[in-house]
């Protein structure tokens, strides 16, 4: 199961929902920033959930206003739910790391170039440390354990990422030509020996 589902299943979970809540618990629980998602991509996979049984869809009109959506987790939807559960919980880490991705393929870029993303990047994360301490706060006033425990793992994270970020700006202000001359003789080679 994509993380999206067991995300969309988990928000429906313990109450009947309509997306304006959804939107509201979305934003409180900090899900953009730590899970990368948006908030289309769970309409789009309750729909799909929806058409596969897993979630029901009903519509309720209040006072004036429009007739709003209403999401409720069915049976097998919870139970499909627990089952991701179980698996997640067990597995290792799998997701890409798009800065260890590029850096070993960072052929044909300056180190020049290299180096101001870089320093980009580590801006960008202290941005994003920013608005999860924002995100921790909030949690803290309502006593949200479980959640302060991720933020608190996504802070740790982050700063690790800036450390690994610091770490690339090192290499390439002290050897300049390595992705461009050493890395390229070092793949070659690699090449040449799987070739053989």
């Amino acid at each position: 199961m994509p993380k999206n589902e067991m995300i969309s299943l988990g928000l429906i979970y313990s109450e009947p929902c309509h997306t304006y809540a959804l939107d509201r618990f979305i934003n409180e629980m900090g899900l953009m920033q730590w899970a990368n998602i948006s908030r289309a991509s769970i309409y789009n996979t309750l729909r799909r959930l929806e058409s596969q049984g897993c979630v029901e869809v009903s519509f309720e009109k209040v006072g004036n206003m429009p007739e709003r959506k209403v999401y409720v987790i069915t049976e097998k939807g919870k139970h499909r739910l627990l089952e991701e559960l179980r698996e997640n919980i067990l597995s290792p880490p799998t997701g890409d790391n798009y800065l260890f991705l590029a850096m070993n393929f960072n052929f044909g870029m300056s180190a020049d170039e290299a180096i101001e993303i870089l320093e980009k990047r580590i801006e960008n994360l202290n941005d994003q440390i920013e608005k999860l301490k924002v995100v921790y706060e909030d949690l803290e006033k309502w006593n949200v354990y479980h959640s302060m425990i991720m933020i608190n793992a996504g802070l740790k994270y982050a700063e690790v990422e800036i450390e690994t970020t610091k770490e690339f700006i090192k290499l390439l202000k002290e050897n300049p030509d390595y992705f461009n001359k050493n890395l390229t003789e070092i793949y070659r080679y690699m090449i040449q020996k799987a070739s053989q």
